[in-house]
């Protein structure tokens, strides 16, 4: 076998390649102004001779049980989300489980207009902060990435049953950048959530009468994909069986009703990692369009609001919606999850903004049991469109994340003639909202719901509520719940079932929403839930 020399022409070609890797490596370094680095004992920028510039970040050590990193960037002028990458593992998962030394993780950063690579303002391990930093000054903007795996029992890798769309192969998904204007202060990162939002026309729509058309049923299926992609593609999912469910924590019940409910305190800024001792349901957060022409609120205000997700080949697409009833399950519409396997959901916790996947607080959980009830017809409207979805992990209540109380019997001996609707869905422009909406609901007799739609239609299971006047539930807010306030507590009263297409394939909300009654159903979740 001919040595290794200058004469030989593949070792001047290969040392020829290792010297432009070389010197673009140095021409990079040159050009890049790294900015102050307050963390440098787990934190540095790194070259790499493929990837480019890099972030890399290295813990002494991991721990058997929860592990999660959450980082944040800062970078002058406004920049878009592509600035930032994943956050993954280096070299991969398989080597930071092993819990043999330190564990390290790489995230690539790409330098602005001016060749500065954003700065690291926080990091965190298991929301424990390791080191933070000043943001700069407006115009500005940031970058929110975390990483999290669980690591128990045997230290091999996870199965391919368990899947988190934030930790697996760098799919952390982007993250919306929010730029703040000038005359904002720098650090004053939660002004989005304590402000009300003012993006909502407040002109009174006109009550449109159209001519008689053919009445079109619709959300008898989950909304069309409005995917959230990232590369690379999910890959493709072989569930094992799952075990057996832990008995689930009792529902909490609503106190008795207060004839009149307290005034509404001020609204103060949430602390997601601020945990509720005592659980009450129906309590909304300290924080105090399916929706068209809704308001929007700030988050927080219902912390039982729940995002139900599908996965698809290359995103993870936002379906339909739930409600929060206790720590480990979720109630939603059984046309949303019907015929779907538990490995292909997942349901989104203390959500707000459906275009950031690193709100803070926010919980993704998958799927263990999904239970829908025995009465669902899909040939047909069912007034028994209900479905528990059990999520793998009990979730921590909090500001943002807290249930609702489910519709009792005492509850029914009080007369509600409305109702509130919250969720994300389409607006009055037909595009899908990036923030939840709410709005107040007429809740009809049964004889005018009767007359207004036809009679196979509703049943005693049935319930109608709506204004008929171009505000309410549209596609994307199936699944959603109908709240009634009784006292200080919100209760669930139904679920959004089905509603009418007008001929453009509008939503048709001159006429009222049909949802499925909880009240006929209370025995089948209390005995479902136990």
């Amino acid at each position: 076998e001919p040595r290794a020399s200058f004469s030989n022409p593949r070792f001047r070609k290969g040392m020829g390649l290792e010297l432009i890797v070389i010197v673009s490596l140095i021409a990079l370094a040159g050009a890049q102004l790294v900015p102050e680095n307050s963390c440098p004992d787990y934190f540095r920028y790194v070259n790499d001779a493929f990837q480019g510039v890099q972030g890399e970040i290295t813990l002494p050590s991991l721990m058997r049980g929860r592990n999660r990193i959450d980082i944040r960037f800062s970078q002058r002028g406004e920049q878009d989300a592509s600035a930032v990458g994943s956050l993954i593992p280096y070299p991969d998962e398989n080597a930071v489980r092993q819990l043999t030394g330190s564990a390290k993780f790489r995230i690539a950063v790409r330098p602005n207009s001016s060749n500065g690579l954003p700065k690291l303002t926080r990091l965190s391990y298991n929301e424990q902060i390791l080191c933070s930093a000043s943001e700069y000054r407006p115009p500005n903007s940031f970058f929110n990435r975390f990483y999290e795996l669980d690591i128990s029992g045997s230290l091999a890798s996870f199965p391919s049953s368990v899947f988190n769309p934030f930790t697996r192969d760098g799919l952390d998904v982007n993250v919306q950048t929010v730029f703040y204007p000038t005359s904002s202060r720098g650090n004053d990162i939660w002004r989005g959530f304590t402000q009300p939002w003012t993006t909502v026309s407040n002109r009174s729509p006109a009550v449109v009468t159209p001519a008689p058309t053919p009445t079109e049923i619709f959300w008898n299926q989950p909304v069309p994909s409005v995917p959230i992609t990232f590369a690379p593609p999910v890959p493709t999912i072989t569930s094992s069986p799952a075990p057996a469910p832990p008995p689930p924590p009792p529902l909490p019940t609503p106190p008795a009703v207060v004839t009149v409910p307290p005034a509404t305190p001020p609204p103060q800024r949430f602390d997601p990692r601020s945990q509720i001792s005592s659980v009450v349901c129906g309590r909304e957060g300290s924080t105090t369009p399916f929706i068209v022409r809704g308001n929007e609120f700030p988050r927080g205000q219902y912390p039982w609001l729940s995002a139900v997700y599908h996965k698809e080949v290359r995103a993870l697409a936002f379906k339909c919606r739930g409600s929060l009833i206790s720590s480990s399950i979720v109630i939603s519409a059984a046309h949303c999850v019907h015929r779907m396997t538990e490995d292909r959901v997942v349901v989104g916790l203390g959500r707000y903004d459906l275009d950031d996947y690193g709100e803070d607080g926010a919980e993704m959980r998958n799927v263990m049991r999904l239970l829908w009830h025995p009465d669902y017809n899909t040939r047909s409207y069912s007034d028994a469109d209900i479905a528990l979805i059990t999520i793998e992990r009990p979730v921590t209540f909090n500001d943002i994340i807290a249930p609702i109380c489910m519709w009792t019997v005492e509850a029914s001996r009080t007369v509600s003639t409305t109702g509130f609707i919250a969720g994300w869905g389409r607006d009055e422009d037909s595009s899908r909202t990036q923030y939840p909406r709410v709005v107040e609901a007429e809740i009809a007799s049964p004889t005018v719901c009767a007359s207004t739609w036809r009679g196979t239609m509703v049943t005693e299971r049935s319930l109608c509520a709506g204004n008929r006047d171009g505000s309410g539930p549209c596609v994307g807010d199936s699944g959603g719940g109908l709240m009634v306030k009784q006292g200080d507590r919100w209760l669930l009263r139904g679920i959004v079932s089905a509603g009418e297409r007008g001929p453009a394939g509008t939503c048709q909300l001159n006429q009222y929403v049909l949802y499925c009654d909880l009240s006929k159903h209370i025995n089948w979740i209390s005995e479902n839930i136990r």
